[in-house]
C-alpha cells in the first residue's frame, strides 16, 4: 500500500490521561510534514476535544463516533446525521437514565444499557448503540467511526486502501476492518486484537508515537 493517512482513535490510543504527550505531538507532526495525512477518529465531542488538544494537529477530526466531521484548517464542520428527536431525551429523563447530548451523540454509562434499550422500544427511534468500555454511545442507524472516516477521506480525496487505522476498544471494529491496515494497542481491548493486522506491544502511547515515527 502507499501510506497516505493514519486514522487514529484519541483515548486509549494516542493518550491515557486525556492529554497528548510531547513525544506523540512529535510524532503527529512529523506524520504531517512526511505529506501524511493525520486524522483523529473519537466518540469524543468536538467542544470537549477543543478544551484539552490542539485539534490543528489533525487534517481531519471525525468526532461522535463518527456523526461528524470537522476539517481544523478551514473550519468546514459537517454534520452527517439527523440527531435524536428532544422527545427521546424527555425518554431517557422518565427513566432515569442521566447522559450527555453533543450535536449528534447522546452519551451515558455502559450500566445504563437495558434502560436505553427499552427506551429506543418504546420510542420506536432508528436509534443503535455502541459501547467504549464503561461508556455507551446511542447513536442514529448507519453512523460509525467507518462511515465518518470515510467522508473525511473522501473530502482529502484519499482511498481507505491507502490508510492506516489505530485503536483499543469496542467501538474501533469497524475502523480498523475498514481500513487497509487495521492496528490494536497491545494494552486495549483483547477483542480488537484478535481482528487487528497488527498489534502495536507496549503498555501505553509512548508505542504508538514510536510505531507512527517506525512508519516515515
Amino acid at each position: 500500500m502507499k501510506l497516505a493517512a493514519l486514522a487514529l482513535d484519541y483515548d486509549g490510543t494516542l493518550t491515557l490521561n486525556g492529554t497528548l504527550s510531547p513525544r506523540m505531538i512529535q510524532a503527529l507532526r512529523a506524520t504531517r510534514s512526511a505529506g501524511i495525512r493525520v486524522l483523529l477518529v473519537t466518540g469524543r465531542q468536538i467542544g470537549d476535544l477543543a478544551r484539552i488538544t490542539d485539534l490543528a494537529l489533525f487534517d481531519a477530526v471525525v468526532a461522535e463516533n463518527g456523526a461528524v466531521v470537522e476539517f481544523p484548517s478551514t473550519g468546514r464542520h459537517i454534520l452527517l446525521a439527523q440527531p435524536p428527536a428532544p422527545a427521546f431525551d424527555d425518554e431517557l429523563r422518565r427513566r432515569q437514565v442521566s447522559f450527555d447530548r453533543g450535536e449528534c451523540v447522546i452519551a451515558t454509562a455502559a450500566s445504563a444499557a437495558p434502560a436505553v434499550v427499552e427506551a429506543i422500544r418504546s420510542f420506536e427511534q432508528p436509534l443503535i448503540i455502541s459501547f467504549n468500555r464503561e461508556s455507551l454511545m446511542i447513536l442514529p442507524q448507519g453512523i460509525s467511526k467507518s462511515t465518518g472516516l470515510q467522508r473525511a477521506l473522501s473530502e482529502l480525496r484519499i482511498s481507505m486502501h491507502d490508510t492506516i487505522a489505530i485503536g483499543d476498544a469496542e467501538n474501533d471494529h469497524d475502523l480498523l476492518e475498514a481500513c487497509e491496515c487495521g492496528v490494536a494497542v497491545g494494552w486495549g481491548s483483547a477483542a480488537l486484537r484478535a481482528i487487528a493486522d497488527k498489534v502495536i506491544e507496549g503498555d501505553g502511547p509512548d508505542a504508538v508515537a514510536s510505531y507512527i515515527q517506525s512508519l516515515l
